[in-house]
């Protein structure tokens, strides 16, 4: 079957989950330890260490979100992500290549900048839903992961203000644009609403498993964008959204186009 590779916490895997979600394919995921991660890169010949990876029945593997939504639309035809038309195409992709940079990038690397220092904290998400084997393998191992993931996100305060900085804009021009519309792009959900909500999932969501375990700072945060468009925007579209991609997991798997 096909197997999606991955960190359960991560609003990139979830940008892949729901993808998959959305167009009724059968597939399972198989949940990694950050740092340990990288042995897939070797088992796989991926060219970088970043989830998500899928991979499908015959063999083929690709890597990173975007690539995975280009790879499901051209299976599977039906329902595209990506609208047909050029100049809509192009706007869907200017917007997920924005949002993943501005969104997904930056909030993350907030999010950590605050989570990391408190090892309780930074386990709960680095551990979830992972392998029986991560905590006590992360009792002795976590502070070099923590280390390596503040180098490879270059986590510190200035690049956590710029980060929040960024995050600002971000949102802002979401709520710009959604002023008086359903859609980011054209009148239908594209790939770029799927990015948006995705990635901001974690901060919007309201009602999150996570959510007394997040860290102060990052709690504050959502305080701060609760009443904004765009928050309340995510929340309707997971709901209407999210909803009809899950019901679509259960139905008869799509058969790849020829």
């Amino acid at each position: 079957m096909t197997t999606l590779y991955q960190f359960s916490f991560s609003h990139f895997c979830e940008k892949a989950r729901w993808a998959l979600d959305y167009k009724g394919a059968k597939y399972t995921t198989k949940n990694l330890l950050p740092g340990l991660h990288v042995r897939i890169r070797k088992k796989l010949a991926v060219a970088k260490t970043c989830v998500p990876v899928l991979v499908e029945d015959d063999g083929s593997v690709i890597q990173e979100s975007a690539a995975i939504i280009d790879h499901l639309d051209a299976k599977h035809a039906s329902d595209p992500l990506t609208p047909g038309d050029p100049n809509l195409a192009k706007q869907a992709r200017d917007w997920e290549a924005y949002l993943d940079e501005e969104v997904g990038v930056t909030l993350r690397a907030l999010f950590y900048y605050h989570a990391l220092p408190i090892r309780r904290t930074a386990l709960t998400f680095l551990l979830h839903e992972g392998p029986w084997y991560g905590e006590p393998l992360f009792a002795l191992m976590f502070p070099k992961v923590r280390d390596a993931m503040i180098e490879m996100m270059d986590i510190n305060e200035n690049t956590a203000k710029d980060s929040e900085r960024r995050l600002s804009d971000a949102v802002t021009r979401l709520d710009s644009e959604l002023k008086d519309r359903k859609f980011l792009v054209g009148d239908s959900f594209t790939r770029a609403d799927l990015t948006a909500c995705a990635l901001l999932e974690h901060l919007c969501k309201p009602i999150d498993k996570f959510a007394e375990v997040f860290p102060g700072p990052f709690r504050a945060l959502q305080q701060q964008y609760r009443d904004q468009p765009f928050f309340r925007w995510v929340n309707i579209t997971y709901r209407e959204q999210r909803r009809n991609s899950i019901q679509a997991k259960h139905r008869p798997a799509l058969n790849a186009d020829a």
